[in-house]
């Protein structure tokens, strides 16, 4: 059919006295039949109206529920409109698609020569409208029920507000679908058939929106989980008249320690007494430290990998699986640079660390060089895993270091952290023979002694709990054993490796014993985990100082750190914990004069968006972490 044949005006003509194009959105999605040739050829113009429609309507909707349900990935405003712009172009593309095979398809059901045509044409077309209008309507509620944590009722104003837009949306894009089939019906039948006439607003379509409104609402009330969201009580601190230090060592193992130790020195003592915790996968470090931080496995906590991916044009991210599915979309969005490498933060965990606990409870606390603190924000000090970058580099905070007026001390004493660290590095492992391998032990030595340097920087008052995170023991492990490209090195070469990795065992006790010297009122922490080896080993953890008991050991799991680290600060335990204190290691008697305590729920971590303003640090930090081995 010609643009210019008659019989398109006619068509036009006749949808137009049969109010068809009385309505702005009407017109809208009918303007194709000015110059269509055909049924096809309007289905596709007018199904690609009705997808713009779509997109407009149901991007923005459900970015809130996808932002809702994916934590970290929409991280402000900016964020929001364009996780909308991108759902909203999909919703073009499949609504614009679904509509276009529904008005075809229902056109090539309705026999345009039979004499029942119009109300044929009207049943059908009514029938493909309503079955979007409440696929989308369920689609939108529970999408509302995933947003809000499944509040519902308990906010009937909001709640009731959300169901009148989804209805609203529902309606008028199962409207546009109607109409589309509709017109598509009369243009494959020619403008001689008789096409049934719009539907006034009427009393009938009051009643539609009305019994979508309460099927909605029979639905959210349905879908509803049936817990009673419990209420987060206070925390009360009954203390134990210590302050509490944790000392987080990774890549260690027991037997090659004991090898090496001096049973003069009191770390040696209490390393050799030292508790077991059970076998972990240690491979991704930041999934098993917040394994042994939260208390909680990494299904719960939801920190699965170092490696997480950040959509282009938001400064959130999404987080990782475990899974070949998700690497290969992971690898297909960077390939299409939709997304991007970046690392693990504290935006992805759904569950509170100790130290946030211990926050919560009104202690003093400071956290350094942990995985996936960044970006930092909440209570305390909080020094995370990037700021050692920024340091380094300068520039606008982009939310390493909190609160954020520390910046500019540590910025100012960076340069004599730095020296002192160099100067130390340099001053030990002489009695390596190999270049390679003294230059690998000194680049982990520095690395661990900057990381103490920034945690003595830090002003007083003397904190209720510090924790500490040196990863240059498994970095140099890693350097030293791991295999090469040509394959596995000589015998007689891992030995030699073996023995200079002897020799950072050697230095990290030196290093670490000032902080196991503790007084009458401190207690030390050592939790030492294998690191990135292929065959999972156990852990180990002892107690030094005021708390703890010499000689006694005991076994535990990964759950179990953090509740021993909050019972030892006096806090109550939650519920929700699977692990529990491990008493054994503690002093005797501690446990009479302290029983442990309970609460129904830490609640789940809350705090306002860190503030962000320098750049982000995504790349320097994926080019450190593939320097010392944790990326490829």
């Amino acid at each position: 059919m010609s643009p210019d044949d008659p019989r398109v005006d006619d068509l036009r003509q006749q949808l137009k006295s049969l109010g068809y194009l009385d309505a702005g959105v009407d017109r809208f999605l009918l303007a194709p039949a000015r110059g269509t040739r055909g049924p096809v050829a309007l289905a596709a113009r007018s199904s690609l109206r009705v997808g713009l429609l779509g997109g407009v309507l149901l991007g923005p909707a459900v970015a809130i529920g996808l932002g809702a349900r994916l934590p970290g990935l929409v991280s402000g405003v900016r964020d929001a409109v364009v996780l909308a712009l991108y759902l909203g172009i999909l919703f073009v593309l499949g609504v614009a698609a679904f509509s276009f095979v529904v008005s075809l398809a229902t056109a090539a059901l309705v026999r345009t020569r039979h004499d029942g045509f119009a109300r044929r044409a009207r049943l059908a077309s009514a029938t493909a409208g309503w079955i979007v209008s409440a696929a989308c309507l369920v689609y939108l509620t529970l999408w509302w029920r995933n947003a809000n944590a499944g509040f519902g009722w308990s906010a009937p104003v909001w709640t009731s507000f959300a169901l009148v837009v989804a209805v609203g949306i529902s309606l008028l894009v199962g409207h546009a679908v109607r109409i589309t089939t509709l017109a598509v019906i009369g243009s494959a039948g020619g403008p001689t058939v008789g096409l049934p006439p719009v539907p006034a607003m009427s009393w009938r379509i009051v009643a539609s929106g009305a019994a979508a409104f309460a099927g909605a609402a029979i639905l959210l009330v349905l879908s509803a989980s049936t817990a009673v969201p419990p209420v987060v009580p206070a925390l009360t601190v009954v203390s134990t008249g210590t302050r509490v230090r944790v000392v987080a060592i990774d890549g260690f193992d027991m037997r090659t320690y004991l090898d090496h130790y001096d049973a003069a020195t009191r770390v040696s003592k209490a390393l050799h007494a030292a508790s077991l915790i059970a076998v972990q996968d240690t491979t991704d470090p930041a999934r098993a430290w917040t394994t042994l931080a939260t208390g909680a496995v990494p299904d719960i906590h939801g920190v699965h990998g170092i490696e997480t991916r950040r959509v282009a044009g938001l400064r959130g991210i999404l987080a990782s699986r475990d899974s070949q599915t998700w690497r290969l979309l992971g690898a297909a969005g960077d390939l299409v640079r939709l997304t991007r490498p970046s690392i693990a933060s504290r935006d992805e965990r759904r569950v509170k660390t100790v130290w946030e606990m211990a926050a919560d409870a009104g202690l003093r606390t400071a956290v350094v060089n942990w995985w996936a603190t960044w970006p930092a924000a909440g209570s305390g000090i909080v020094i995370t895993d990037r700021a050692i970058l920024r340091l380094e580099q300068g520039g606008v905070l982009d939310a390493e270091i909190a609160p954020a007026d520390l910046y500019g001390p540590l910025r100012q004493a960076w340069p004599a952290i730095r020296a002192r660290a160099s100067a130390v590095a340099a001053s030990v492992f002489d009695q390596v023979g190999d270049p390679a391998a003294r230059a690998i032990l000194r680049r982990s030595a520095e690395l661990d002694i900057t990381i103490l340097e920034i945690l003595r920087a830090l002003p007083g008052p003397p904190r209720d709990l510090d924790l500490v995170y040196l990863p240059g023991l498994d970095i140099a492990q890693h350097a030293l054993l791991a295999p090469g490209a040509s394959g596995a090195p000589a015998p007689s070469a891992v030995a030699a490796r073996v023995a200079a990795l002897g020799a950072y065992y050697e230095f990290l006790q030196t290093l670490i014993e000032p902080l196991v010297d503790t007084r009458d009122d401190e207690t030390t922490i050592i939790v030492l985990e294998p690191g990135r080896v292929e065959t999972p080993s156990e852990g180990h953890i002892a107690v030094t100082g005021r708390l703890g008991a010499p000689g006694s050991a005991t076994a535990g799991t990964p759950l179990d750190v953090a509740p021993t680290i909050a019972y030892a600060l006096g806090l109550p335990l939650s519920r929700e914990l699977t692990g529990q204190p491990m008493i054994g290691m503690l002093a005797p008697g501690l446990l009479e004069r302290y029983p442990v305590r309970y609460v129904a729920t830490y609640g789940r971590p809350f705090t306002p968006p860190a503030a962000r303003e320098g750049k982000p640090l995504d790349q320097e930090m994926i080019d450190r972490l593939r320097s010392l081995g944790y990326v490829k």
